[in-house]
């Protein structure tokens, strides 16, 4: 009686449903300390929407809570498996049938039969294990790759944003020199209706407002695009201009004059890639032991009766165990068409990694000259702007004396305005070049030397 008992809560527990624990560690790849160099509080507000409401970054967490699934799927494999395949039947006897000496007449009954089917196969050759540790790099991989969409996805997203000041700061002062170029071709006009200028200089005038008024559209264009653009990307719907600081607010952190060709450790493509050189060693091993015999132990534990009112009777129980070898000898080079597969895979990826390796360097080395030729440019920016500013003083000064006429002095002023173009555009190229060395970097701090 108390075998019965046990073996019916024990069928009652197995049926319950088993619930996983979900993980709670979730991954957090912003490095809101990183952009906090940049002094921008509006900038941080808005990584953190990006990082509640992007797509982007949801679909990759969501691969990477996949892939541990797999590592808790394959992992399956190395416990032992255990069913229900109950059965209940009623068998018909035709004709008599004779066992030797011994008639069985014409009959029908019940059969009801309740087993518990268990089977383990024991991983000698470490096979299972090997696949576990294989889809734990494949995890792994998966991780890094997460981290990757979170670096680009940010550095996209910051380079778009100080795009969008540079664009609304160049956009509101080329709007004063189309003011200006208006006035100045007025008073060309004037000019030429008095004789004072030629054709060509009134139509020369006309058509730098023309070109300056063309830039204004494309400059409209383009901040109405980028507005689009970071919209999108913080999963918003609205139509409205994002809020962003204001041109004269901007930092950003200094270039280090060189970089140590180890800082490429921390790029995820190059971890990545390190992972699945890895795995497919790992595939290349498993492969292997495709060859080899497998061990499965079974057995069964239940009743067989043949009337429902004596199922759990002492008479009908039953149980067996066992162990069932099983060897492929001959598969039609499947196995080892397999093999080389993998073997060829994990070559491949030894080259890729290599290539990565080198592919790496030259980014890093790349964006580092590209951000300190931007900062060089910034600062002859600044002299050329400091110069123009000089000579538009000295117009000013003649304007007032009488020595030059207003019309040369609003020239002067159109040309202090172009110097701040350039100016305005080499302020905002240097702080994206300080982004696309980040993203180069792997999504460090550059500038703090443990990390060099």
């Amino acid at each position: 009686m108390t075998f019965k008992k046990f073996f019916i809560v024990l069928i009652l527990l197995i049926s319950l449903p088993v619930q996983a624990k979900e993980t709670v560690n979730k991954l957090n790849y912003l490095n809101l300390d990183w952009w906090k160099n940049y002094h921008d509080e509006i900038l941080l507000s808005h990584l953190q929407t990006l990082y509640t409401n992007n797509h982007d970054l949801k679909i990759a967490a969501l691969k990477t809570k996949q892939s541990e699934e797999n590592v808790r799927l394959i992992g399956a494999n190395q416990l032992p498996q255990v069913g229900f395949d109950g059965s209940l039947s009623r068998v018909l006897s035709g004709a008599q049938t004779e066992f030797g000496s011994v008639i069985i007449p014409e009959y029908s009954q019940n059969e009801f039969l309740l087993p518990l089917s268990a089977s383990y196969e024991i991983d000698i050759w470490g096979q299972n294990f090997l696949n576990r540790k294989s889809a734990k790099k494949q995890k792994e991989i998966t991780e890094q790759q997460e981290r990757a969409a979170y670096i680009y996805i940010t550095s996209v997203f910051t380079a778009n944003y100080y795009n969008l000041i540079k664009s609304e700061e160049l956009e509101k002062n080329l709007r004063e020199i189309i003011s200006l170029q208006t006035d100045i071709v007025k008073m060309t006009e004037k000019k030429y209706n008095c004789g004072l200028a030629s054709i060509h200089e009134f139509l020369n005038e006309k058509q730098a407002l023309v070109k300056f008024e063309q830039d204004l559209n494309k400059l409209v264009e383009n901040r109405k695009i980028l507005n689009n653009e970071l919209v999108v990307l913080l999963g918003l719907k609205t139509d409205k201009e994002i809020e962003h600081s204001s041109f004269s607010d901007i930092n950003c952190p200094e270039v280090p004059e060189s970089l140590s060709t180890t800082i490429i450790q921390y790029r995820p493509d190059l971890i990545s890639s390190e992972n699945y050189v890895k795995k497919t060693g790992l595939d290349v091993r498993v492969a292997r032991r495709e060859f080899l015999p497998k061990f499965v132990i079974y057995g069964n534990l239940g009743f067989n009766a043949y009337r429902w009112n004596r199922v759990f009777a002492n008479e009908t129980f039953l149980s067996n165990i066992g162990i069932l070898p099983s060897w492929d000898i001959f598969s039609g080079g499947a196995k080892l068409a397999r093999y080389r597969i993998n073997k060829y895979e994990y070559k491949k990826a030894v080259e890729s990694y290599e290539r990565t390796v080198l592919t790496s360097i030259q980014e890093v080395n790349d964006a580092l000259v590209s951000a300190k030729t931007t900062k060089a440019n910034l600062i002859k920016s600044n002299d050329d702007y400091s110069l123009e500013e000089e000579k538009h003083t000295l117009a000013e000064k003649q304007y007032t004396i009488g020595d030059s006429s207003k019309l040369d002095e609003m020239k002067s002023n159109i040309a202090l305005l172009l110097a701040k173009q350039r100016d305005i555009a080499s302020t905002i190229d240097n702080v994206i070049a300080t982004i696309s060395l980040y993203k180069a970097v792997g999504g460090i701090d550059y500038t703090n030397p443990e990390n060099l």
